[in-house]
């Protein structure tokens, strides 16, 4: 997870802060990969 946090010292009310969670990307990722690995040795054996 990426956290990124802005803080305004002025105006503490107008604080942000951004949350980004990469964890299912990244199972997309390795998924395709594996996916993509597994078809192609299917097709050689074929």
């Amino acid at each position: 997870m990426i956290k990124y946090r802005k803080q305004n010292a002025l105006e503490p009310e107008k604080d942000a802060e951004i949350s980004l969670n990469l964890t299912p990307l990244m199972f997309f990722a390795v998924g395709y990969v594996a996916m993509k690995a597994l078809l192609g040795s299917v097709r050689k054996l074929g």
